[in-house]
């Protein structure tokens, strides 16, 4: 089809209306996705990231705790927000131009290494696929590190014999531009490294260890020089030594440990609302705080290790399931579940391009890579398998997907040109081994009995439940609290109805809300703390000291009211030494509280 365009329309024609067309849809997503509730309330990683960004905006460019997650994407927000003010259809609009101008470095990338046809093919799906359009709707980094991704490749498959050392500098700054959106990517620098002394041992064209180191040199200084900020910022906040990002540990955790499904679940006894690094977690079992962020993520790093260490067997089932998520067709999510969001986005049911086809696609034209190889398809397909593997140790998302759609899409559009070659030319063997390829690919990547959608639904039941009534909508944050519990019991779905009933007074309710989530969750303290204010407001004294006790029990400083209220109910009961401990601990969470030195003063 490519080529019978080509025929009639010059190329870059084809590519403005390509260009066009995915702004349409573009477009089509984003009304409808701003009617969706989550549009004015990020979740997650995209709070973090609006969370940040109003700081950056507010003038504090040093923050209290070195980066959790990537900084260049919610400083570039913030920047956004600082000059425009806090309006959310901005980024997503930035977005849109960004996913628009990835089309194009597609384009070139397919052309100059394959052929037109394969550059068209490949912009072409890259407009027109599902979860990129979805993806720049939401407030993630995805999009940005997708371009990034692109432009890194363009730049490094375009140096050539000629090419000025002084480039690799810009490589470099590119390649830490994408580790400051996600660290991982700074695996990609030992390929980028052999690529160097390949291409120079092969090019023999000046000394060759001379040259190798020369551009290595440029390689690293262009790196240093867009991660330095970073970790000089995260010396300045804690005075630790924190490299990019203190979210390592947490994240292999989640994907290592007893009960881990390769897949995100939120850990016991952590609020993500309230602490998304798991601190309060590691600081409760060492028993003492604070913790800087390089101790917190070693706490949760030893834990996996510990797992990983204890259970190898199981270690490496969960790489291969996580390999199989990567590959597989569902569009596991991380709250933002494409096929729940389908109610509020009908844009969702239309037929578009998205991984079932993606994935079997991009493997064959990997294979095709490999009959003719030469050193620019090679790096493709390495970047491709690097990528992967470094999500393995972690958990896996549909969205971590993204940033490198576009070098499947190309790989994809590959395979699809060669099959339609081979096609006019008859050669139907070929033709046939292509089609049996896609048809085997298709059947074992999409075996949905590996794929459990479980979590995935509760989480956004739960976090739809928690919009609502941010919103004051109690009726459908009830409705949505309960269908997160018929997809899956969880905890935090009955915590949140706990807290729901309690703020509107029925703490019987509540009181039953709450043990639920205890029953679930045995350990956690935040839990008994809520229960124990559901019993000193219903009047239940003893169970309240009961629940207050096991609050402090599992974490010292769930709460300082814990100690307040504690203090008065030992009052009650003459138990004045209890009473006088609680109140000075109480006294030194929160200093200023003089009606509590007036209240400690009389005992």
């Amino acid at each position: 089809m490519a080529k019978y365009l080509l025929a009639i329309l010059p190329r870059q024609k084809i590519l403005i209306l390509i260009l066009f067309l995915g702004l349409f849809f573009r477009l089509i997503f984003l009304l409808e996705f701003r009617s969706t509730p989550f549009y004015p309330h990020p979740t997650l990683d995209a709070k973090y990231y609006d969370q940040l960004a109003r700081s950056v905006a507010s003038g504090k460019l040093i923050q209290d705790r070195a980066f959790f997650m990537g900084p260049l994407y919610p400083y570039s927000m913030g920047l956004v927000y600082s000059v425009f003010g806090r309006h959310y259809i901005l980024p997503r609009l930035l977005q849109i131009i960004l996913g628009l101008l990835c089309c194009v470095f597609i384009y070139r990338l397919g052309k100059d290494i394959f052929s037109p046809s394969v550059g068209l093919v490949a912009a072409g799906i890259y407009a027109l696929y599902k979860p990129v359009l979805f993806y720049e709707q939401t407030l993630l980094s995805e999009t940005s590190m997708a371009l990034t991704c692109a432009i890194l490749l363009y730049i490094i498959t375009m140096q050539g014999p000629k090419s000025h050392v002084r480039s690799w500098i810009l490589i470099g700054a590119l390649l830490g531009m994408n580790a400051l959106l996600r660290g991982n990517a700074l695996l990609f620098t030992p390929v980028i490294v052999i690529w160097i002394f390949v291409c120079e041992f092969r090019d023999n064209r000046h000394p060759f260890a001379v040259m190798s180191l020369k551009k290595m040199l440029f390689l690293f200084l262009g790196l240093l020089i867009s991660i330095l900020p970073a970790t000089l910022h995260n010396y300045a906040a804690e005075k630790d030594f924190v490299l990019l990002t203190s979210n390592a540990g947490f994240n292999l955790y989640i994907g290592n440990h007893e009960k881990a499904t390769g897949l995100f679940e939120i850990p016991p006894r952590v609020d993500m609302d309230q602490d998304p690094s798991g601190s309060r977690v590691a600081e409760a079992d060492k028993g003492r705080s604070p913790l800087k962020s390089s101790e917190v993520s070693r706490y949760w790093s030893s834990r996996a290790w510990r797992f990983i260490g204890q259970n190898p067997y199981d270690f490496i089932k969960l790489l291969l399931k996580k390999l199989y998520f990567f590959w597989g067709r569902t569009e596991i999510a991380q709250i933002y579940s494409m096929s729940l969001m389908k109610k509020f986005m009908p844009i969702l049911k239309w037929p578009l391009p998205c991984f079932y086809l993606i994935g079997p696609l991009s493997l064959i034209g990997m294979g095709i890579c490999f009959f003719k190889p030469d050193r620019r398809k090679i790096l493709l397909v390495l970047f491709a398998h690097i990528y992967v593997i470094t999500l393995l140790p972690f958990f896996m998302t549909a969205r971590y997907r993204v940033p490198i759609i576009p070098l499947l899409c190309i790989l994809a559009s590959l395979a699809i040109v060669q099959f339609g070659k081979s096609v006019i030319q008859t050669r139907w063997k070929v033709s046939g081994m292509f089609v049996s390829g896609f048809i085997i690919l298709v059947l074992i990547l999409n075996n949905t009995r590996f794929f459990s959608t479980k979590d995935e639904a509760s989480q956004f039941h739960n976090a739809l439940g928690l919009i609502y009534k941010s919103e004051g909508r109690i009726k459908e944050a009830i409705e949505e609290y309960h269908n997160a519990l018929i997809v899956k019991p969880s905890s935090y779905a009955y915590a949140n109805l706990g807290t729901l009933y309690y703020e509107r007074r029925d703490y019987d309710q509540a009181i039953g809300y709450y043990q639920e989530a205890i029953r679930l969750e045995p350990d956690n303290a935040r839990m008994y703390f809520n229960m124990g204010q559901a019993f000193l407001a219903a009047g239940k004294s003893d169970k309240a000291r009961i629940s207050f006790e096991k609050s402090i029990t599992f974490d010292q400083r769930v709460h300082p009211l814990a100690y307040y209220n504690l203090a008065l109910l030992y009052i009650k009961l003459g138990e004045e030494s209890k009473a006088r401990k609680a109140m000075e601990t109480y006294l030194k969470l929160c200093p200023n509280d003089q009606e509590a030195k007036a209240l400690f003063s009389h005992f």
